[in-house]
């Protein structure tokens, strides 16, 4: 058997990762999955039965902030507990099919295909000074030709969105699940560096994406960080990461030789943007 347990000082994302994880390897493995399901998710009620194995179970995800990927081989015939998401888009990226279905919920929004959704993570980002520069929005925007602009932010009165008023976005009202339904529906967005984010993309049919990569360790939980078990990077080819992106009210370091030889050779598919 395999048990998830979901750490409660964090968000609907984090708690994704820990769930989508824990169901491949039950699947993988051919274990039981115990888990409480995920309001608004309905396919996370599915009952996984497998194998069930007695004995203390071995903790996933106890020694390391964010852990690594387990070897599969050393886990056969062991009892498993997952206490702690599995944020690295390698983990995931192979099985993307079969978790757009289990993530499945209706869309619920119409919207045309050349419409493009913006994602603006404020909230707590703001005192952790996590918070995008406008200029990784804003620059984009001025070189996409688009519809209608959609706002999707967990926090519509602040002064930031100020930067972005003259392309007159629509805000998108709702939070959480609401927000994940109307988001999938979109064909072309703009993520902000929110886990949230990351999985309304990855299950999305979206053909063009904006994927914002942070300089350096100041976003450590997003991708190239001091963890490396972190990289949400995704190569596909509808994906653009965009680099040189500075924290909002932030100096931006210019990328150092060793970043753009990394951000280049990255991946196969998906392609590369510096800001200027």
């Amino acid at each position: 058997m395999i048990e998830v347990l979901y750490n409660q000082g964090c968000h609907l994302g984090n708690h994704l990762y820990s769930y989508v994880a824990g169901r491949l390897l039950a699947r993988r493995l051919g274990l039981t999955l115990k888990t409480d399901p995920i309001d608004g998710f309905s396919r996370t009620k599915d009952v996984i039965n497998g194998q069930t194995i007695d004995g203390q179970a071995e903790i996933l995800g106890s020694a390391d902030p964010i852990p690594l990927w387990p070897e599969i081989d050393n886990l056969i015939g062991k009892k498993l507990k997952i206490t702690q998401g599995f944020v690295n888009s390698k983990y995931f990226i192979k099985d993307r099919d079969i978790i757009k279905t289990w993530l499945a919920t209706n869309h619920a929004m119409s919207v045309d295909e050349e419409d493009v959704l913006i994602n603006i993570r404020l909230g707590d980002f703001v005192p952790l000074g996590l918070v995008l520069d406008p200029s990784y929005y804003t620059n984009i925007l001025e070189r996409i030709k688009f519809r209608k602009l959609y706002l999707m932010t967990d926090d519509p009165g602040h002064e930031y969105l100020n930067n972005i008023k003259k392309y007159n976005p629509i805000l998108i009202p709702g939070y959480g699940v609401e927000h994940f339904r109307k988001a999938i529906s979109f064909k072309r967005i703009i993520m902000s560096n929110s886990t949230f984010c990351w999985w309304f993309t990855f299950v999305s049919d979206a053909h063009e994406i904006f994927f914002p990569m942070i300089n350096g360790n100041r976003c450590g939980s997003w991708c190239i960080s001091h963890l490396p078990a972190i990289d949400l990077r995704l190569d596909l080819p509808e994906v653009t990461h965009v680099y040189n992106i500075p924290n909002w009210n932030s100096p931006c370091p210019n990328p150092t030789d060793q970043e753009k030889e990394e951000a280049i050779s990255f991946g196969k598919k998906s392609k590369t943007l510096f800001l200027p």
